[in-house]
């Protein structure tokens, strides 16, 4: 369906499909492929709150569609809401400067922006995505297309994601439950080997136990993926009553698997940054344990 679309700058958003959104007589009725299923309504600008319009916008009176290059935020049936189609008389880099500045300001953050260009059309949509809240669940898509090197269409999406209750069987009861960890520790850069060790001592287990009892579980609804070389750990954890557990952390996901629970977040990276403190401490020593 689209012959390009570039991410560049910012963690990638993995979608799974391109979405549209078309609006005939007054109503939103929203278009996805790959079999995502959404859930939308029209957004009047007066009840949407933290998405300013750009300054002299006009609403579209014709029947639009913009094809986002984000498959999110509208799947996956959460809370959202889309706005009318804007046309406003200025380039399209000025309607995105401006936005990543207003959004800011609203406590909102960019995440993630990424150029599609359709296969069936010559025009090309600049997307930007801002969240905020606690793991990114308040999400906002800007869709930008420009039409003239003066004139400028755009519309907003704003989404609420859901984040699942861990599950009280993936917690780990206390840092003296575990007698060892088992790490196998990849770094970022490209081309490096793994370094493996073995946390014993309760000063090294503890902060892990710590960290891993927690993370949240990650919004299924979005993952953001910088680039991937391989980096993140393998974890052993071997239990004191002989039983022991798989842990992945996949660092450019900030996404860590465990038994019993949906994916969980990596907050600010906090669990691999740990390991590779450990890691550097095996390189300097030559100590594995």
């Amino acid at each position: 369906m689209f012959k390009a679309i570039v991410h560049w700058g910012l963690p990638i958003v993995l979608s799974s499909g391109l979405l549209s959104l078309t609006h005939v007589s007054g109503l939103s009725v929203p278009q996805t492929t790959s079999g995502v299923s959404t859930s939308s309504s029209q957004l009047s600008p007066s009840r949407q709150v933290g998405v300013p319009l750009y300054p002299n916008s006009v609403e579209t009176q014709a029947t639009m569609t913009i094809s986002s290059p984000f498959s999110m935020p509208l799947i996956f049936g959460v809370s959202n809401q889309e706005s009318a189609v804007w046309k406003v008389p200025v380039s399209y880099t000025q309607v995105e400067n401006w936005y990543i500045r207003k959004m800011e300001n609203q406590g909102y953050h960019l995440i993630s922006r990424a150029l599609s260009s359709l296969s069936h059309s010559e025009s090309e949509t600049f997307g930007l995505l801002f969240a905020k809240g606690q793991e990114n669940v308040d999400q906002v898509g800007i869709n930008i297309v420009p039409i003239t090197p003066t004139l400028t269409e755009y519309q907003y999406i704003s989404a609420r994601l859901s984040v699942p209750v861990r599950p009280a069987a993936s917690f780990i009861p206390s840092p003296s439950s575990v007698k060892s960890i088992d790490v196998t520790y990849k770094t970022w850069r490209y081309g490096t080997l793994a370094t493996s060790f073995t946390l014993t001592q309760p000063r090294q287990i503890e902060p892990v136990v710590k960290l891993l009892n927690a993370m949240p579980v990650q919004p299924p609804e979005m993952v953001h993926c910088t680039a991937d070389f391989g980096q993140g750990a393998t974890l052993t954890i071997h239990f004191a009553n002989g039983k022991s557990w798989v842990i992945k952390d996949n660092a450019a996901c900030l996404s860590v698997q465990m038994p019993h629970t949906p994916a969980l977040s990596d907050v600010h990276s906090s669990l691999y940054r740990l390991l590779g403190q450990d890691a550097k401490r095996v390189a300097v020593t030559g100590v594995k344990g």
